[in-house]
């Protein structure tokens, strides 16, 4: 049989949209029914296959061949875009939330890291639904689930740090809330209460464009805080430097994937109403200063957590620099689908690389000097993590390359110009602070073996596995080189907005 001829067999089984969140859950429920009995690490196993098989399930389902209609879209209970491009993606939240977990949560406390699974895989299935949703309700119901994850996975380290950055994060969180809760509401009170994104575009086009603004610059306000772009960036670089590594991974990929998929649905449906074309205009302030700021800030940070909190301040507005391209068609869509695909996989390398120094090296204070000579000791895992921030400095011969080149480009035919002349200054200055880590790890004398770092808190972590790291590492590398060779047919077939 050929591809095409086992694909169309699997096909009734594939278009359950609802099925890899489904199985993600089962897994979370399955991995704490083994930790009540004690199990932890068959708890963690559960989870992370489950993850694992709803991110093959949905890599699969992205690759069916089109319908009799000719599209690979498809609804799930008629308000959750499943197939094609929103497979594509969420193939890609499941398969770095596996990332997250498959390391055994080494760097979590003894005792809950069956529980911070279990909160990755719902996280993950909510990210699903948020990435497709075609309703504003289920938007931010999903959102909001989201949110309450992230919030107990921060907390989840248990220290004095991660319980005030969880306070601060919930604190800002529910204005977020809030905020969304009131654009809702006008949007949802003009469209007459009408809540789907199409019925909701007929209805809003219809009115003049000042009704409406008020609704769209609320929305923009929250779903900027939820990806983390300035000037609603302050909880990132707390959030990512005092969580478990391998929390930190799942929020900063899985989450943030996630987030830029549902902020970027909502403006395809709605853009077409002017009000939403203004608040377009925002938007592309929004993604200079996320990228101008989170750049500067990069540079003088000392922890490699609150660095990359601060990178993923400007990774949000290179994001935002493909959302705010007018008119916003499929094109754009699937350029700002694939910069959050190739970004979600360098950054939970990144993190699933820190969560291995940390569970190797206790004595680490998380520092950038503190990892001077690991690329000695940990030679694998120094190289998966020179990999990632490569590619998240946008480096050809890695997939983050692709995601940056087709998200300028886009911009640069949207009349966007002086957005990609910023994103392409600030590409070159995260050479400095990602730079940084690369020659401490490789050039830079260690220091004295019996230095002690900053105390550990609770139980000494588990000893990590370094297989996490190296599968990210080669995904990112094999993705970043394949289109070379075979042409951008696979992007197309899991990015394609059709």
């Amino acid at each position: 049989m050929s591809f095409d001829q086992i694909m169309e067999f699997l096909r009734p089984v594939l278009s359950i949209g609802w099925l890899p969140a489904a199985i993600a859950c089962a897994a979370a429920v399955a991995g704490l029914v083994a930790d009540m009995f004690a199990a932890e690490k068959t708890g963690v196993a559960i989870v992370s296959a489950g993850l694992a098989a709803a991110a093959l399930l949905s890599f699969a389902t992205a690759l069916l061949p089109m319908g009799p209609a000719g599209t690979l879209i498809a609804t799930t209970f008629g308000v959750v875009l499943t197939g094609g491009t929103f497979a594509g993606l969420a193939a890609v939240v499941y398969f770095t939330a596996f990332l997250s977990c498959g390391g055994g949560l080494s760097s979590g406390r003894a005792g809950s890291r069956a529980a911070v699974a279990a909160l990755v895989a719902i996280g993950a299935a909510a990210g699903q639904v948020l990435l497709g949703a075609a309703d504003v309700i289920i938007l931010f119901v999903s959102l909001e689930l989201l949110a309450l994850v992230a919030y107990a996975l921060v907390a989840s380290a248990g220290s004095d740090r991660a319980d005030e950055a969880a306070a601060r994060y919930f604190v800002q969180g529910s204005v977020a809330t809030g905020l969304a809760v009131l654009g809702i509401a006008v949007i949802v009170g003009l469209g007459a209460g009408t809540s789907g994104y199409v019925d909701l575009g007929t209805t809003l086009a219809a009115m003049p464009p000042g009704a409406s603004l008020l609704g769209g610059m609320l929305l923009v306000s929250a779903l900027a805080f939820k990806v983390g772009a300035f000037p609603f960036h302050s909880w990132v670089p707390d959030a990512y430097e005092t969580a478990p590594a391998g929390a930190a991974a799942f929020l900063s990929a899985s989450a943030k994937a996630a987030a830029i998929g549902g902020f970027t649905l909502l403006f395809v449906r709605l853009m077409t109403v002017q009000a939403f074309a203004s608040a377009g205009l925002a938007v592309s302030i929004i993604a200079a200063a996320s990228i101008i700021f989170g750049n500067l800030a990069a540079l003088r940070q000392t922890s490699v957590g609150r660095m990359l909190g601060y990178s993923a301040i400007a990774q949000a507005g290179y994001a935002l620099v493909g959302v705010c391209v007018s008119p916003l068609g499929g094109d754009s869509v699937s350029a700002v689908f694939l910069f959050a695909a190739t970004y979600a996989v360098g950054a939970a390398t990144a993190f699933v690389v820190l969560e291995y120094f940390a569970s190797r090296e206790p004595q680490w204070d998380g520092s950038i000097a503190g990892v001077a000579g690991f690329a000695t000791r940990h030679p694998a895992a120094s190289v998966a993590l020179t990999i990632a921030l490569l590619s998240m400095t946008g480096i050809p011969l890695t997939v983050g390359f692709w995601g940056k080149f087709f998200v300028f480009y886009g911009a640069a035919q949207g009349g966007l110009l002086w957005l990609v002349i910023i994103g392409l200054v600030g590409s070159a200055i995260s050479f400095g602070y990602y730079g940084r880590v690369v020659r401490s790890m490789f050039f830079d004398a260690p220091s004295s073996r019996d230095e002690v770092g900053a105390p550990q808190v609770g139980d000494a972590p588990a000893r990590g596995s370094v297989w996490p790291s190296v599968l990210g590492a080669a995904v990112v590398i094999i993705t970043g080189v394949a289109p070379l060779i075979w042409g951008l047919s696979l992007v197309y077939a899991l990015f394609a907005f059709r």
